[in-house]
């Protein structure tokens, strides 16, 4: 979706990517329904900028000044992406929901796995939901590593290495992990963050 609105920015001329960090945060969401809803002033588009926002209100004028002779079409078609991007935001918040009351019988393994730096309640029920509250269905965290796809590969013949790729395994997991290691040596004093400043 985020592709999708640049792509349409880019070709109407608006640069508000080069001055937000997300396209799709609350600064950039209020600019860009403005202009869906025919505003075309850039001074006022830019007083609905956060005040945290590192950019100026000239630099914002002059990135949003193309929506002074913005062609209607263009201002219909982000309107439609707004609107979708909203249906799809709420219906992952329905799934989040329903999600978290399936999980509700295992809601202390929740709890203790959302304890581990770098994941949260969300992350905790995503991987519970995918591998189960006790991860019986795995005889070890090997084979679980394998079928995550998270352990690398060993291609060898005739004793000579062909590579060593990881298996595809569970591509949603392997999302959710990235993304929970990533948080996890971003936490100050954690282990996670010590073996990865010193490379082990």
């Amino acid at each position: 979706m985020q592709n999708r609105l640049e792509a349409l920015l880019e070709e109407t001329h608006i640069k508000l990517s080069s001055l937000v960090s997300d396209l799709l945060g609350a600064s950039a969401r209020r600019m860009l329904s403005a202009i869906a809803k025919e505003e075309t002033d850039p001074a006022i588009l830019a007083t609905l900028a956060d005040q945290r926002l590192r950019a100026t209100q000239e630099q914002l004028c002059d990135a949003l000044g193309a929506s002074r002779e913005l062609n209607p079409v263009y201002r219909r078609l982000l309107k439609m992406i707004l609107t979708e991007l909203g249906l799809l935001e709420r219906q992952v918040r329905q799934l989040d929901r329903e999600m978290a009351d399936l999980l509700t019988p295992h809601q202390e393994a929740v709890k203790r796995l959302a304890e581990v730096p770098g994941l949260g309640a969300d992350s905790a029920q995503q991987i519970i939901a995918e591998v189960g509250a006790t991860a019986d269905t795995f005889p070890s965290g090997k084979h679980l590593a394998s079928w995550v796809g998270a352990c690398p590969g060993d291609d060898e013949s005739a004793e000579q290495s062909k590579g060593h790729r990881s298996p595809k395994g569970n591509r949603n997991m392997r999302r959710i992990l990235n993304q929970c290691a990533q948080a996890a040596i971003k936490v100050k004093g954690s282990i996670f963050e010590v073996v990865y400043r010193n490379g082990c």
